[in-house]
């Protein structure tokens, strides 16, 4: 079985963002690099069992919030949305939510 890092930092990003968190406040709180946590929210570098519960325990997550493999699982996509909406600007969000009602209007 072969991890794939790319998702598993794409799934703490999601989770960091969804928290409100930055970067460098994460690394700081956990007592790790700021590029530590770029590296890793890239796919760029492995993370070690005891710093990725660390991680899990800070973000109120759990492994397999992480790991799962299913990436198009609902929670997963749900939470990818959640987190994208979150970070556009309000003028930004509303434009997103005008398009997604018109889509679903004529799908």
């Amino acid at each position: 079985m072969t991890l794939n890092y790319k998702i598993i930092g794409s799934r703490i990003k999601i989770r960091r963002k969804m928290k409100d968190v930055t970067q460098e406040q994460m690394a700081e709180d956990l007592n790790l690099s700021v590029g530590f946590i770029s590296q890793l929210e890239r796919g760029i570098c492995k993370v070690s069992l005891d710093t990725l519960a660390n991680i899990t325990e800070y973000l109120d997550c759990t492994f397999s919030d992480i790991l799962e493999y299913n990436q198009h699982s609902e929670s997963y996509n749900q939470s990818k949305l959640n987190a994208l909406y979150s970070s556009l600007s309000p003028e930004d969000q509303h434009v997103m939510l005008s398009l997604m009602e018109a889509y679903t209007k004529h799908r």
